[in-house]
């Protein structure tokens, strides 16, 4: 896989013109990413996990690290793409997996994408309720503190701190009655008073 982000990394191709980097890319996300992506995708059919063995979940690992590399690289073809592909589903569903390391791989990537606070990603996630999948694994995890735990409620934290809106009533109008009885940190709490003031400012 590093070489393959090493041959489409755009700052690798300093002689290339805009437009050609353009159309290599379109190329490539036309021709190949499909290809790439069908481990994934046969593992996933009908927003279930077919298989669970640690070589699989090693293989679908990778694929989640490429496309985290393709968001951070690739602001319009990736968006694009999973749009049309509705990937972010498929790739939520790996929360299911026994393995904490393809869960964790899986937050990341979302992880990633709320943080680059761009709105056409917010308004797929509320569009295609995707914290519901996040939502069920926290509840899954019933109150264990490890890795996982603390990922999830990183990114609630994120979302709270950097004021991202969109997603602020996304979760409080659909999932704060899941999180209401968490005290061990206020991250929900703050949520919903938040969620409250605005509300409140918007009835005045």
């Amino acid at each position: 896989m590093n070489y393959l982000k090493l041959l489409i990394d755009p700052e690798n191709s300093i002689t290339v013109s805009v437009m050609e980097k353009t159309e290599f890319l379109s190329f490539f996300y036309f021709r190949s990413m499909s290809v790439l992506l069908a481990p994934l995708m046969a593992n996933t059919i009908d927003l279930k996990l077919t298989r669970d063995d640690f070589h699989i979940a090693q293989l679908q690992h990778l694929i989640i690290d490429f496309l985290i590399f393709c968001i951070e690289h690739h602001t319009y073809h990736i968006r694009n793409f999973l749009q049309k592909k509705d990937l972010l589903k498929r790739i939520l569903v790996l929360l299911k997996s026994k393995h904490q390391f393809l869960q964790l791989s899986a937050l990341r990537l979302l992880r990633r994408i709320v943080g680059l606070k761009d709105e056409q990603y917010n308004l797929t996630i509320v569009r295609n309720n995707l914290f519901a999948p996040i939502v069920d694994a926290f509840k899954a995890n019933k109150r264990r503190y490890n890795l996982l735990n603390s990922a999830m409620i990183e990114l609630f934290e994120f979302i709270r701190i950097e004021i991202i809106n969109t997603l602020i009533n996304y979760i409080v109008e659909n999932f704060y009655s899941d999180f209401e009885s968490i005290t061990y940190v206020k991250t929900f709490q703050d949520l919903k008073l938040y969620y409250n003031a605005q509300r409140d400012k918007r009835e005045r």
